[in-house]
């Protein structure tokens, strides 16, 4: 069983990222690193090197900066050249690959079917009609043609679809209702979920008389972090310890006016940190361990929160809004109100303030990181890549 393993890869800046390396990682205790071949965008030229055993190739041209329609014959080529049975591609929708949503990846992926490649595709984001509709590129169109750029969404879906032997969701929990919603709202059949997986890195909660808040994630407004930095205050104003960190990385115009935004919010409050630039692994990880409380104010989330798994992974208290993906984890967060200051500050306190609820909620968050260990997501995939390529096979992951 030889295994090709498509998307961004550590050091790309992209969310996929890290979770295409733990994933790696995993599965190469099931089939072996030298039958594992981890295909991914380049920036200058293409390149090749190792990883724990495994190959990197980079071989595809990044077009998210340039969009392209043309063909990824790049990644036939070097899907082909790696002798790899099945493919594996962990996609946004993003312009990875060409197009607006990557539509030259579903030309790819049905002309490796034809040279008789088994196809899996890990959708890394679920965006439902009004998410499409709320879009930024979909808000440069009169409010009466964005029912078109849902029905233009919906034909991409079903090709993508058609094009892959077995469909996965990225899931916060399994057999999640968002991913029936989404799939009845662009009439997709035999798809199936793949459980976010927290890489466990288990250390005990800080004991400190000025406790660590900290937030992280790309600076955007859908994340909420002025709700967070208004609850902060009201948490202070009401006697509550500690400081807050909130770090991340602006990727467009927009976005940097909204970290400006957060600025002019954080001045003159010496107790609260803006943090503007990609984290890495490292850094992430320090903060995390210093840190007593995780929160996640999100407005609007499309897909699984990436920094809210760590802080389970680390074994971290999370207080978080009930939004999407993260509003199915109430065993293992305390969910709030979205866009409530108040319902956050609340929190704030009850974790802090009360005696043991510390303890109470870090338990919680380990029980909920063990059930998500990344070698359990690697014996799924196992399995599902062993059902692909048994005669008369069809996809599904259930």
């Amino acid at each position: 069983m030889k295994i090709a393993l498509v998307g961004p890869f550590p050091p790309q800046e992209k969310g996929e990222a890290a979770y295409l390396q733990r994933s790696c990682e995993a599965l190469a205790d099931f089939i072996g690193p030298e039958n594992i071949t981890i295909i991914s965008q380049y920036e200058n030229r293409p390149s090749a090197t190792r990883f724990n055993g495994s190959i990197v190739r980079r071989a595809i041209r990044d077009r998210t900066s340039a969009p392209s329609y043309a063909p990824q014959r790049e990644l036939v080529r070097t899907v082909i050249e790696s002798g790899a049975d099945i493919v594996h591609v962990h996609f946004g929708p993003n312009q990875d690959y060409g197009g607006r949503l990557g539509e030259p990846l579903v030309g790819a992926l049905r002309r490796l079917r034809r040279q008789g490649v088994k196809t899996v595709l890990t959708l890394h984001s679920q965006w439902k009609p009004q998410d499409v509709i709320c879009s930024r590129p979909a808000q440069r169109f009169p409010a009466l043609l964005r029912p078109l750029i849902v029905r233009y969404f919906r034909s991409f879906m079903r090709g993508l679809r058609a094009s892959c032997d077995a469909f996965l969701c990225v899931v916060s929990i399994l057999k999640s209702p968002l991913t029936a919603e989404f799939a009845r709202a662009y009439g997709l059949h035999d798809i199936g979920e793949e459980l976010f997986s927290c890489a466990l890195e288990f250390t005990p909660v800080p004991k400190s008389a000025h406790p660590s808040i900290f937030a992280f994630g790309f600076m955007r407004p859908e994340k909420g972090f002025e709700v967070l930095i208004e609850a902060f205050l009201k948490y202070c104003n009401r006697g509550g310890p500690g400081r807050l960190i909130i770090a991340g990385s602006a990727t467009t115009a927009a976005d940097r006016r909204y970290v400006e935004m957060l600025r002019a919010l954080c001045e003159g409050h010496d107790r609260i940190t803006l943090i503007e630039g990609y984290l890495s692994d490292g850094d992430v990880h320090r903060y995390l361990h210093e840190c007593s409380v995780f929160v996640v104010p999100y407005l609007r989330t499309v897909g699984c929160s990436a920094p809210l798994h760590a802080a389970l992974g680390m074994g971290r208290p999370v207080i978080a809004a009930a939004v999407g993906h993260n509003a199915m984890l109430g065993e293992a967060v305390r969910l709030v109100a979205p866009a409530s200051s108040e319902a956050i500050a609340h929190a704030l306190s009850g974790l802090i303030n009360v005696q043991g609820a510390l303890e109470e909620a870090a338990e919680r968050a380990r029980h909920a990181a063990m059930e998500r260990r990344p070698e359990i997501a690697a014996a799924r995939q196992y399995e599902l890549y062993r059902r692909l390529l048994e005669p008369s096979a069809h996809g599904g992951l259930q």
